[in-house]
């Protein structure tokens, strides 16, 4: 997720909690305040005026570049959130560069004060700029080893198992994503599992009470049978009697 507002600072440590708050709105800037108090922000490289860095979020390692450059604010995230003008994660980033960026080491670029760049420097400024070009959800090729050696164990515990297979404290970027979203799947068949089961118990008790009440039926009716048996002997009782009263009655007078 990228997105690049207006921003009236300087350096990135001049944007105080306040202004980040004024911006991204109270529920964001909680989120990303927890995510900052929690120690969950890794910095990878920082100056004045750009920062690179890594937060532990809920579904796995997220990368952040932020810039401040000419009046604006750059922020890029490879999370998949939609939050405005940036996400959770960028606050974090920014509190954390707020607080310690005066401790913080500035990058390479302003340590070098030798106007040719060393093989060195050329090769980070060469793979940040891939990076760049290629986006955070790229996977390179350590990564897509670990995360189909994750894959293959975790696909036989898929629907079966609450807990997969551990994933590797290598694995970050999109591949932890996608490891998330396994997780997140496993947890759902799970789930649905468990409901089918519940059902089907539910399905067998209400099975199991349908035939009790059918015997109590069956009873029910073989005593109706005997109660309408028992009226028609009364009925006949009684119209015996009343033809007894009759007669009686007649031979009284």
């Amino acid at each position: 997720m990228r997105n690049r507002i207006s921003c009236s600072a300087q350096e990135l440590n001049q944007l105080d909690a306040d202004m980040i708050q004024s911006v991204v709105g109270g529920t964001v800037f909680e989120e990303g305040n927890q995510y900052f108090s929690a120690q969950r922000v890794k910095v990878l490289e920082a100056d004045q005026t750009q920062i690179t860095a890594e937060v532990n979020g809920v579904y796995g390692v997220y990368s952040q570049t932020i810039k401040l450059r000419a009046g604006t604010l750059s922020t890029r995230c490879s999370c998949p959130s939609t939050e405005q003008p940036f996400c959770r994660h960028c606050v974090a980033v920014l509190l954390h560069q707020f607080h310690n960026g005066s401790s913080l080491k500035p990058s390479a670029k302003e340590n070098h004060k030798d106007p040719v760049p060393s093989s060195d420097t050329q090769g980070r400024v060469g793979a940040s700029y891939s990076e760049e070009s290629a986006g955070a959800g790229d996977l390179n090729f350590w990564e897509a080893i670990l995360f189909i050696d994750w894959v293959q164990k975790a696909v036989g515990l898929l629907g079966r198992e609450a807990t997969l297979p551990p994933v590797p404290d290598s694995l970050g970027g999109v591949a932890r994503e996608w490891v998330g979203v396994i997780e997140r799947l496993n947890s759902h068949c799970l789930e649905g599992e468990e409901d089918r089961i519940d059902a089907l118990r539910s399905l067998q008790s209400a099975e199991g009470m349908v035939e009790n009440l059918t015997k109590k039926l069956d009873v029910l009716k073989v005593e109706a049978e005997v109660a309408q048996e028992n009226c028609r002997a009364l009925e006949k009782r009684v119209k015996h009697l009343q033809e007894a009263l009759a007669k009686l009655s007649k031979t009284s007078n």
